[in-house]
């Protein structure tokens, strides 16, 4: 069964996922400090993924609906800030009452 998600989930769940390893690959690159051909491989690994972390928000992370670009706060944000649409359903939202 193949189910749909929107680009901007599927560059959510991306994100998600390049930031953990990247994490994990630049505390491996520091922990490895006395090897230094494992420090390099940590380290390039943890250039690389920056960079796919820069093109994965500047392809899939926009607005469904308006197209803007949403790159800071892409994994807390649930509605654009521009057309004020759910980023997840594509459904406006009604304004909430404060």
């Amino acid at each position: 069964m193949n189910t749909y998600i929107n680009s901007f989930m599927r560059g959510r769940e991306l994100l998600k996922k390049l930031l953990i390893g990247d994490f994990l690959a630049a505390v491996l690159a520091t922990f490895t400090r006395n090897n230094p051909g494992l420090m390099f491989f940590f380290s390039a690994a943890t250039l690389l993924m920056f960079i796919a972390i820069i093109y994965i928000a500047a392809k899939y992370c926009r607005c469904p609906n308006c197209g803007k670009h949403i790159i800071l706060g892409v994994l807390a944000i649930e509605t654009c800030p521009r057309c004020k649409h759910s980023l997840t359903t594509g459904k406006k939202v009604k304004k909430s009452k404060r």
